[in-house]
């Protein structure tokens, strides 16, 4: 790489790195434990992303790459079956409760919106909702659950209304950090290719961005992106949740899918307005 492009990606890498600082302090994540973090991310990336075709990855190979002494490596690798996943986790049941709600045609109104639902009955109910898109929980605790993270309500008549048309936890820390985890890495997934196969086979990444905007601007625009966002994304969900339930069981398959996000920071002087 050349030096002026290593500088720019230097400062771009700062860049990415400050909000994910700002959450590992938070979460008291010293330093030092994000350095071996950092090593065993270098580790599982070279053997995930840069290996030979046909030939094994050696650890030698993998401390070229990285930078990482042989016996890190050693040590590493040993270290990465043990762990899961975090970013290729399945939606959790509640998350599938919540698509299904918004997608199939049984709990929908005319206006293609989630109906409030009776929490009983053998058609149209939560609990015929529940009994479809949870697997095996019981009502009860997927209520719970969805009650708990703010995504649903009672109503009067012993009925629920979906309130988020998102897994949006509200209370469960834990969580939270599963979702910035998810959305981040995603995010980022689709700038490295982006990056790897230029203008060949490019993902959509666009965004839209005005500086010294008035607090009023801001108020007004939160409010419409937020309801923009959700109509296109119920959208797209209903046409993601029909065709699943028409395609055929395979080892093809992929992952796919769409993030919107809003952001908001203070303007600087030298701001213009501009969009990408």
């Amino acid at each position: 790489m050349k030096g002026n492009s290593r500088q720019v990606l230097i400062r771009a890498v700062v860049t990415v790195l400050k909000p994910l600082i700002r959450v590992l302090i938070r979460n008291e994540v010293s330093h030092s434990d994000f350095s071996e973090l950092a090593r065993q991310a270098y580790v599982d990336v070279a053997y995930e992303h840069f290996g030979i075709s046909g030939r094994k990855t050696t650890y030698s190979r993998v401390s070229v790459l990285t930078g990482i002494s042989r016996k890190e490596v050693v040590r590493l690798n040993g270290l990465r079956d043990a762990q899961g996943e975090l970013t290729r986790s399945a939606p959790n049941r509640a998350m599938r409760v919540i698509n299904g709600w918004m997608s199939d045609s049984e709990f929908l109104n005319k206006s293609g919106l989630p109906r409030v639902l009776p929490i009983q009955g053998d058609k149209g109910s939560f609990s015929s909702l529940v009994a479809r898109y949870s697997g095996d929980l019981t009502l009860g605790a997927v209520l719970d659950e969805l009650e708990r993270i703010g995504a649903t309500s009672r109503r009067s008549g012993d009925k629920v209304r979906l309130d988020s048309h998102g897994y949006i936890p509200q209370d469960d820390e834990f969580e939270k950090i599963h979702v910035l985890a998810t959305c981040t890495a995603d995010l980022l997934g689709t700038g490295a290719h982006n990056l790897e196969h230029g203008d060949t086979n490019p993902r959509f990444q666009r965004q839209l961005v005005y500086s010294a905007v008035t607090d009023k601007t801001v108020e007004e625009f939160r409010i419409r992106s937020e309801a923009e966002s959700t109509k296109l994304l119920r959208e797209l969900n209903r046409l993601l949740s029909s065709s699943k339930k028409k395609s055929i069981e395979s080892p093809g398959r992929k992952r796919i899918g769409l993030g919107i996000y809003y952001f908001e920071t203070e303007s600087s002087a030298k701001d213009k307005n501009n969009e990408n």
